[in-house]
């Protein structure tokens, strides 16, 4: 029985920089009312977030989906639960961890962005992070940042997208940050399903019962997952959905 689905939201629910698919979103919608929370005697699994992008975003999606299950923020950094309207932070955030990230984010607006179309993530907390719209600044970027985090920070790690890089503590990934969203909610991890696209998401998908990538995935995801959807971006989350369906309905 699946009766948990976390998605991603960049490459899973929306691409950045470009408009929502707002039937597509209303249709996840109706899934997660009919859901509520997660129940072994429900055959449609409840719907939660599991993003890299921070709180006001994440919060925004959440409304926008009229979810009910608590969602995850910054890969984990935090959760927020929509019906109590309370946010948590990580516990393995700590004084230490924020000093490390905090160099980052320095070194990012010093060292890094001037010059160039990227710009901070403002609104992280737990994680330091950059975005733009040109691609090919990001690959550099990447780089770039790999290099600075193992002369100054080496236990914090380097992920990114085609529009982000982001660098982590440890202690705080997709996986821990699911874990962590399971235990509060009472559900084994083999009872989750989660679509994610990025290398930031590989290991949460190798932790759960059941993993897709949508077509759009990179494609070290693709050959990670149990599933590979055949539409992309929502459309391919909401066919991974329909498959959990099908399972429990089975």
């Amino acid at each position: 029985m699946i009766k948990l689905f976390v998605t991603d939201i960049d490459g899973c629910l929306a691409q950045p920089y470009t408009g929502y698919d707002l039937e597509g979103l209303a249709t996840l919608r109706d899934h997660a009312a009919q859901a509520g929370a997660p129940a072994a005697e429900h055959p449609t699994p409840a719907v939660s977030i599991c993003s890299g992008r921070p709180y006001p975003y994440v919060e925004a999606m959440t409304q926008a989906l009229d979810l009910t299950v608590p969602v995850l923020f910054e890969a984990g950094g935090g959760r927020f639960d929509p019906v109590e309207a309370q946010t948590v932070w990580n516990p393995a955030f700590t004084d230490e961890i924020a000093a490390e990230v905090e160099e980052v984010q320095h070194w990012f607006v010093t060292e890094c962005i001037p010059g160039t179309k990227m710009s901070l993530d403002h609104a992280k907390r737990t994680q330091a992070g950059v975005v733009s719209p040109d691609a090919d600044e990001i690959v550099k970027a990447r780089a770039e940042t790999e290099r600075f985090v193992e002369a100054h920070v080496p236990d914090l790690r380097v992920f990114s997208t085609d529009v982000s890089v982001d660098v982590l503590p440890p202690g705080i990934t997709k996986r821990k940050g699911l874990e962590w969203l399971t235990d509060h909610l009472g559900v084994e991890m083999d009872e989750v399903a989660y679509i994610g696209d990025a290398d930031s998401d590989l290991e949460a998908l190798a932790a759960v019962g059941t993993s897709f990538a949508p077509a759009n995935a990179d494609a070290e995801v693709r050959r990670a997952v149990d599933h590979v959807t055949d539409g992309s971006i929502l459309d391919g989350t909401l066919e991974a959905y329909r498959a959990c369906l099908d399972v429990n309905e089975a």
